[in-house]
This record gives structure tokens, C-alpha cells and sequence, in this order.
């Protein structure tokens, strides 16, 4: 079931959002009487992020339309024999290609199928080709006639390009307004999740709003008595670095990086750190005591494969101080740091 749904996706270049909704639940509730509403949009908000994050597709939620990326091999970060992911849309025939060509290279290469498991079984597995050096990674491209980028890994290049939050900062135009009279919720810094209380500080809060027509959320950085309009994903880190707290967790020994769920990373810094190895984070559970900013028991998704270098550069670009510590799962799925 985990390729279906990128098969079905990928018989388009586009499609309209609607349509991938559509789709979504077809291939992961074919019973919609089995599961409540609350849980399909979770689950597919969560799928959708790490979609996007593994370079499959891209959404743009402005225009309500989705992007197939074009398939490609792309380097991994990785030491020792160099590693390609394929990332991009797929088909049963492309597969069928990939795996005749490194047969073709099988002195040189080796194709590696990686399964995701629990909630993320509806991520396509990650197809990884470890070869004796790039040029035949080149060259099995070529054969299945698909792109291939080598020169330099896609997580650096990625994590070098992104915005800062300095730049978002600077974007941002703080005018007199007077709020909306539209549902709201405050972001908690406490918390880390909008929740429909009263902030304790009237004047500097991050607030969404939903228009009771378009049913569509805007969100207002509010500082001083004066608003600016921010993305979502970045208005979130702009108004913890304000405020000074730091939710980022890092083992470097085992180059695991931590996010709580409720604040995820803007995109481009999401997919810069999932194709350090091109796996869907795992999912987590702090465990019962706060962790730098993270409250006790708060979801959280750990990306494996960062290098120190990589997660200082990630942290800078959020303005955020790593929180260095040792990861400790149990079976149960809590960490424990």
C-alpha cells in the first residue's frame, strides 16, 4: 500500500489539492466509516509534510494545486561509498528500470529498498543505490533516463539556500490594525500548539485567524499593539526566537535531530534534513519531564543521518541554540533525553 498512493499521484504532473484529498482518502480510508474526521486530517497533514520533505511533490496550499517533482537521483550526505535516493514521481515501469540498470552495475552498485513502518506506511519505500563511485550513479541515470544531481548533496545545498528567519524578520511590515472579528487561537509558547486562550501578554502573541467564508487561516505576528502578516511554519520560530526559547534537540553522537510535531520546520529546512538519508522521521513522545522547551509527553519527529555541521546550519537559519543531549528510545516509543 505505501506505493500506491505516489503511483496514483504520479499519473499526473499537477492535479488541484481537492483531487490529492480525493485520492488520499481512497488509498488510506477506502472505509471513511472506520475513522473519525479528526484523526484523516492528521494523519493526512502529517503524510503531506513528509511528501514534500522526501522531494516527491510539492503543495502549494496558496493555490490549492500539487506538484509532482521530476524523478531524480540525488546524493545523500553520507561517508564512505557515495549513496543516491531517488526522489520525484515514480512508476511500477520506472522501478522496473532502476532495478535493470544497477543489474547492469551489479560489480558496482547495489539497490537498497528501505520500509517505512507505522504511521508512515503510506510513504513510499526509499529506493537508495550505494555504488563503487558517483560516475556509475551518473551512469545508471542515464540509463533509465532520468535526472541526476552529484555534485554536491541535495541536504546541503537545500540548507544553504533556504531563507533565514533574519529574512523573514526583515519582511515582515508591522502596521496599526484593529484584529479581526474571526475565530482565533494564540500560539503558546509553553505549550508549543495555537489553542483558543487568551495569551498572557496582550501585546506581543502570534494569533491565527480563520476566515468564516474561505475557511481559509491567516496569521498576524502582533508586537507592541501592531500586526504583521506571516506564514505559518515561519511565523511560529520568528515569535520563539522573540521570546528566547529553543526547541531543537540534537545527539550528536548518533546525528539524530529533534522537532516537536506542533512546529514543524518551513519546508525547504524539512526536506534540507529528511534527505540526509531519505527516510521519514520517526515519530516520538518526550518523555515525562520538559526537555529545554519541549513540554512533557509532546510528539516529536527525530531525523536521523544529521551531521553536526548540518544541524548548527539549520539551527542558525531558525535562529534557535541547539539543545545537545542523548536520545534514549524505549519500545513504547518515549524518549527519554
Amino acid at each position: 500500500m505505501s506505493d500506491t498512493l505516489i503511483y496514483a499521484m504520479s499519473t499526473r504532473g499537477s492535479m488541484k489539492l481537492e483531487q490529492f484529498n480525493e485520492l488520499f482518502r481512497r488509498v488510506y480510508f477506502p472505509s471513511l466509516e472506520q475513522v473519525e474526521e479528526s484523526v484523516e486530517v492528521d494523519v493526512r497533514r502529517q503524510i503531506v509534510r513528509i511528501l514534500d520533505s522526501l522531494g516527491y511533490c510539492e503543495f502549494d496550499f496558496d493555490g490549492r494545486i500539487v506538484y509532482m517533482c521530476k524523478p531524480t537521483l540525488i546524493l545523500l550526505p553520507v561517508f564512505g561509498l557515495p549513496k543516491a535516493a531517488l526522489v520525484g514521481a515514480r512508476s511500477p515501469a520506472l522501478i522496473q528500470k532502476l532495478k535493470a540498470a544497477v543489474k547492469g552495475h551489479r560489480n558496482k552498485a547495489v539497490l537498497k529498498y528501505l520500509q517505512h513502518s507505522g504511521v508512515n506506511a503510506a510513504i513510499p519505500a526509499a529506493l537508495c543505490i550505494e555504488a563503487m563511485d558517483v560516475e556509475t550513479i551518473q551512469e545508471i541515470a542515464r540509463d533509465v533516463r532520468i535526472a541526476c544531481e552529484t555534485s554536491w548533496p541535495a541536504a546541503w545545498a537545500l540548507a544553504n539556500i533556504s531563507s533565514s528567519l533574519n529574512n523573514i524578520k526583515d519582511s515582515l511590515n508591522f502596521e496599526s490594525r484593529a484584529e479581526p472579528n474571526w475565530k482565533r487561537r494564540v500560539f503558546l509558547k509553553e505549550r508549543l500548539f495555537f489553542s483558543g486562550f487568551r495569551t498572557d501578554n496582550p501585546e506581543n502573541f502570534l494569533a491565527e485567524y480563520k476566515d468564516p467564508v474561505s475557511q481559509q487561516l491567516h496569521h498576524w505576528l502582533w508586537k507592541d499593539g501592531a500586526a504583521a502578516q506571516v506564514g505559518r511554519d515561519w511565523g511560529r520560530y520568528v515569535f520563539l526566537a522573540e521570546e528566547g526559547v529553543n526547541i531543537l534537540l540534537y545527539d550528536e553522537k548518533l546525528q539524530k535531530i529533534a522537532v516537536p510535531v506542533t512546529v514543524p520546520l518551513p519546508c525547504i529546512l524539512a526536506r534540507a534534513v529528511a534527505l540526509c538519508t531519505g527516510m521519514a522521521p520517526l515519530l516520538a513522545t518526550i518523555c515525562p519531564k520538559r526537555v529545554g522547551a519541549v513540554p512533557p509527553g509532546h510528539s516529536i519527529q527525530i531525523y536521523s543521518g544529521i551531521t553536526n555541521v548540518i544541524a548548527k546550519l539549520v539551527a542558525s537559519k531558525l535562529c534557535q541554540k541547539l539543545i545537545y543531549t542523548r536520545f534514549e528510545i524505549d519500545r513504547g516509543g518515549v524518549l527519554y533525553a
